[in-house]
């Protein structure tokens, strides 16, 4: 069986993705450069998406109850408006 073009580019592919880390910082920027967000996210957890991200990228691409999980309840109503809360809480019966 021939060795095809497509044969290739998978192994040149499969060998660029094991040794991803040991390319320079261009060649790696230029490879992620093709992939979105998502897949770059996918299969991360928070915490690993957080690593080496400026404080402004932190909380992007995570959804409402990942952004807020493990922050106490005044932290989470920090920066609200207080009659805000109290409103919400009168309409709640609280």
């Amino acid at each position: 069986m021939a060795y095809t073009v497509d044969d290739f580019m998978r192994d040149t592919y499969e060998l660029i993705a094991r040794d991803l880390a040991a390319l320079t910082p261009q060649l790696r920027a230029a490879a992620l450069a093709h992939l979105d967000v998502e897949e770059r996210l996918a299969g991360l957890t928070p915490e690993e998406r957080l690593r080496g991200l400026a404080p402004e990228e932190r909380l992007r691409g995570l959804d409402l109850e990942e952004r807020l999980r493990g922050l106490d309840p005044e932290d989470r109503l920090r920066g609200l408006d207080p009659e805000l809360i109290k409103a919400w809480l009168k309409r709640s019966d609280h």
